[in-house]
């Protein structure tokens, strides 16, 4: 733009008045390759500064000379120059600019330059894509849509985060999550949650070293930069309204049980029933999906939000607000939450501007108990009394009139004693609340050209408070209630001021660096107090408990302190290169540790630019692209590098003792990553297909380690060990029908990602956690399963039979005895190896049709849920089905054992947990423009259906395979939804 008014002022003092008096009225009409209009487009007089815009159909009029220029532009398309000739109507077609498509992209302290210009990797994710979609976490909306980032919903409850992972897992006990910035400034995964999607512009991942370095200390695991809409400079307001409902039920699962007849001969045939209790069963003629009772299967979720966006000359705003309510499937859960954003830009002066987001939320959660005891967790946690109630009693009483099961909801379960979850509801209460502000202000100076000065400071605060009670007046408790209370509140404050320049020399050289320096504050305290003893439902407070009360506070702060560079340099627009240093310190380390170098270089070539490609007409983009550089890993918990102290008591006398000792050289965790790839766009980019190979090498990595029995410690974190991720991004996007009315875009992306620990730490080969069935061992994979491996049934006798291997010949053989059992490693890991995403978008005027597809391969989970249908010490509760076929005479070839065989937590309940799942289907209509300016006030109107999660397609048995854990046991299924919606916009 600057450029363009330089030009436009030198061409005015040349032009003659004589030229001017040869000026004709012009008209004219701008559109698309799809034949479309296109609304707002710059027509400006080449060479002047006489301009316009189109209207809503596209059409513009202007006074220009009668042999001059037009010069037509519009964000996402090539500039076209258009002769006049004489002419005094013109129609002008715009192509789609392959770099501008993807518009500026942030990569480094709002450096913002064309993707076609960066040589880092960035995938982009236009807001578009997110909206529409019936989830709390915007980071969901994310899953599918990036090559090699994997997004995980492990629950259903509504104000659940996602786990999120870049290329792999980048270490084994530090932190993997990216580094996430919403509008520059560093926010949390939970942060996410908080977000309305309808408020996003764009969310870009950036995956290499070039692309990430600069960030340095933080953004080992990658960066997620989202961007929020803004408004527009000198532009009437536009106002957006959008409400949508729709309803939630879990997706399906796999579990198959016995029904209640075959359950009731079951447990009558190995002595868990009596006859006459069997013979009432069979007469009731009971058969109870404890999943559809217990979980809501139609519970209702809606959302309203409204949105103001537009700017005057010198300044621009976008003001948006919004409520959601959302019940959970389990009844106990649900969340209502609020938020407001105003996001605010102003030019005070030419070389200077302000500006401001500042968003506020706050939602009341309810949360669903899990409490560990065995027949109360069944009553606190629905997912596992779903499983584990015999199907043969009914939720309802029996009902005397009408002689069914159709009476009053039980209570409490006959045969089996736990009292009905929702029942229990009513009584038991575990309430959430949290305030969020996140806001951001800067101030940008331009004391001349290019050069330009930016400060700016961030805010994330939280308050998070908890009210988890249940009352006295409970029928099967003792009779007395209990009240807990927490009350914690963090932030993270970040300063950050910089100096960027940009040059040209002789219009081939292309220069720009970019200079700063980063300071992070954080601080988080906690206050929990509990008391039981309460007596009246009424007076349900920590004063009014009788028990002796239990109190608890903590805090912890950390700080980061930072300087960076960048310079990037092109030759021609042809040759690029960038390089980037960072020097990082944490409060983190060790005093003589704290500080550390981080630096990037990358390399591309625009192999289209050059002049023996420059005529190939097929192909549109080929760039070639190669960085390398290092990044820092401090995700751990405060002051692991120091020796702390703690109470002890000693023959009934309190003092302090030693709790942890101190490692003053506990340093950086360092990646080095090496990444290449290319970019294509053949046929007009119709067809568009990105390649890229990366090296992730993790060194000096943060672990807590085992020390010698004789320091009187246990554990201390050290830097110890190395692991590897390897792997491959594809994606391929293709327009297949690309015309006036019709548009068809078929996409998919995969990343294949092989971790491989290299190193553990003293010499160990093998650092097993049996606990979790999780090994560490070097040459296999973060994740791999270590557990006993059940071998099978021996015909003979009905016993199970594990592998036993001899420690000193190595020889292996069978043992039936589980204790003898050797544990082994399994050769599967809870880590999918493949991951991708695949969908279809189309489009027939104003129809619109969106399918996404999510897909992991080789992924492995343990069922632990089905240990419990399964172990005969459970006999009275509800069954797996097959164990209507274990064996029971001599001869039988079965899987399971004859009974009292104990089946044990081994092998057989690691489940193949691959899946493809329908994770949206979005339909929608746009009215047409034209009914839309016939109202004279609306500028558009549209309707949507969309469905989420709607088909699963797996092998696993348990509620989900989605779960991101090792091991699933009494989880939160995730959801299906069905929403629909209306948009306006005036």
């Amino acid at each position: 733009m600057v450029r363009k008014i330089v030009l436009s002022i030198i061409a005015v003092l040349a032009v003659s008045f004589a030229a001017l008096a040869q000026n004709q009225q012009v008209t004219g009409t701008v559109i698309d390759q799809s034949g479309n209009a296109v609304v707002g487009a710059t027509v400006m007089v080449d060479g002047t500064t006489i301009g316009t815009t189109t209207d809503v159909n596209g059409d513009f009029s202007i006074n220009a000379p009668r042999n001059g220029k037009l010069v037509i532009s519009f964000i996402g398309y090539e500039d076209q120059t258009a002769e006049i000739a004489g002419k005094t109507n013109l129609k002008i077609t715009l192509v789609e600019d392959a770099l501008a498509i993807e518009t500026v992209q942030v990569i480094g302290y709002g450096s913002g330059n064309k993707v076609g210009t960066i040589t880092g990797s960035i995938s982009k994710v236009d807001g578009d894509l997110l909206k529409d979609k019936p989830t709390v976490n915007v980071a969901d909306a994310l899953q599918g849509k990036v090559a090699g980032l994997q997004v995980y919903t492990s629950s259903g409850e509504p104000s659940e985060s996602s786990s999120i992972r870049l290329h792999g897992v980048g270490s084994l006990e530090a932190g993997s999550t990216p580094l996430i910035l919403l509008d520059g400034a560093p926010i949390t995964a939970s942060t996410m949650t908080m977000l309305n999607p309808n408020d996003i512009e764009s969310v870009n991942v950036l995956k290499d070293a070039s692309a990430t370095s600069v960030y340095g200390s933080r953004a080992a695991n990658g960066v997620i930069y989202i961007t929020t809409k803004r408004g527009q400079r000198d532009s009437d307001a536009t106002i957006t309204f959008n409400a949508q409902y729709g309803i939630s039920q879990p997706a399906s699962d796999r579990f198959h049980f016995m029904s209640g007849s075959e359950l009731a001969a079951y447990q009558l045939k190995y002595g868990a029933l009596t006859q006459s209790q069997y013979d009432a069963i069979m007469e009731s003629g009971v058969n109870t999906d404890w999943r559809e009772y217990l979980f809501d299967q139609a519970a209702p979720m809606y959302q309203v939000d409204l949105s103001v966006s537009g700017g005057s000359k010198k300044s621009s705003y976008y003001i948006s607000g919004m409520f959601m309510d959302q019940d959970g499937t389990d009844p106990a859960s649900g969340v209502h939450k609020y938020a407001i954003r105003a996001n605010i830009d102003a030019q005070a002066k030419d070389w200077v501007k302000f500006g401001m987001n500042i968003s506020l939320g706050a939602d009341k959660r309810q949360l669903a108990k899990s409490t560990q005891g065995y027949l109360n967790y069944m009553a606190d946690n629905v997912s596992f009394g779903a499983i584990m109630f015999p199907t043969y009693i009914s939720p309802y009483e029996y009902n005397e009139e009408t002689k069914k099961y159709d009476g009053p909801e039980i209570e409490r379960l006959p045969y089996i004693g736990a009292v009905n979850p929702i029942f229990k509801n009513k009584y038991y209460s575990y309430i959430g609340r949290t305030t969020q502000l996140n806001a951001t202000g800067y101030a940008l100076f331009t004391p001349f050209k290019n050069f330009n000065i930016k400060t700016q400071v961030s805010g994330d605060l939280w308050n998070y408070t908890v009210k988890d009670q249940g009352l006295p007046s409970y029928p099967y408790g003792s009779g007395t209630g209990y009240v807990s209370r927490n009350n914690s509140n963090d932030y993270t404050i970040t300063y950050t001021n910089t100096i960027d320049y940009q040059w040209t020399i002789n219009d081939t050289h292309n220069f720009y660096i970019l200079g700063g320096h980063e300071s992070v504050m954080y601080r988080y305290d906690d206050f929990s107090a509990n008391r039981s003893g309460q007596t009246n439902d009424k007076m349900m407070t920590l004063g009014n408990g009788t028990g002796t009360p239990s109190v608890s506070d903590s805090s912890s702060e950390y700080a980061f302190n930072s300087v960076f560079g960048r310079i990037e340099y092109n030759f021609g627009k042809r040759y690029f290169f960038d390089a980037s240093v960072r020097y990082d310190e944490s409060s983190r380390f060790g005093a003589g540790n704290r500080g550390s170098v981080f630096y990037s270089v990358g390399l591309m070539w625009d192999a289209k630019a050059e002049s023996f490609l420059k005529d190939v007409s097929w192909l549109n983009t080929l760039k070639v692209k190669a960085s390398y550089g290092t990044q820092g890993n401090a995700a751990i918990s405060e002051y692991q590098a120091l020796g702390l102290v703690g109470s002890t008591n000693y023959f009934d006398q309190s003092g302090l003792v030693i709790s942890t000792t101190a490692n003053p050289e506990l340093g950086w965790e360092t990646q080095h990553l090496f990444t290449a790839g290319f970019n294509a766009g053949l046929w007009q980019d119709r067809l568009k297909v990105d390649f890229e190979f990366y090296n992730r090498k993790t060194v000096d990595m943060l672990m807590e380690v085992p020390y010698p029995a004789t320091s009187g410690y246990a554990t201390g974190y050290k830097n110890v060990g190395s692991l590897v991720n390897r792997g491959v991004d594809v994606t391929v996007s293709a327009d297949v029908v690309r015309t006036k009315d019709w548009w068809v875009n078929l996409y998919a992306n995969f990343n294949y990602n092989k971790n491989e620990i290299l190193e553990i730490f003293n010499g160990y080969q093998e650092y097993p956690r049996p606990s979790y069935m999780l090994n560490y061992a070097i040459g296999h994979d973060a994740g791999e399963f270590y557990c006993e491996t059940l071998l099978g049934v021996d015909p003979e006798d009905g016993k199970y039979m594990w592998a036993y291997v001899d420690p000193e010949t190595g020889e292996r053989s069978s043992t039936k005895n589980y204790n003898m059992a050797t544990p082994e490693l399994q050769g599967v890991s809870q880590f999918a190896p493949w991951a991708g995403g695949f969908g279809l978008n189309a489009s027939w005027k104003g129809l619109s049709l969106a399918v996404d597809f999510s897909w992991n391969e080789g992924k492995y989970l343990v069922n632990n849920d089905r240990f419990f249908t399964e172990y005969d010490a459970y006999t009275g509760y509800s069954r797996n089905k097959d164990l209507l076929h274990r064996w029971e005479k001599p001869g039988d070839v079965a899987k399971y054992g004859k009974f009292g065989e104990a089946i044990q937590p081994d092998s057989h309940l690691i489940e193949d947990a691959s899946f493809v799942r329908l994770k949206n289907l979005t339909v929608g209509y746009d009215f047409p423009k034209k009914w839309m300016n016939a109202t004279g006030f609306m500028q558009g109107l549209r309707l949507y259906f969309t469905a989420r999660n709607l088909l699963t397609f797996t092998e696993y048995t348990g509620f989900d395979p989605e779960a991101d854990t090792n091991l699933t046991y009494g989880r939160y299924p995730n959801s299906r939804q069905f929403v629909g919606g209306i948009q306006f916009t005036f």
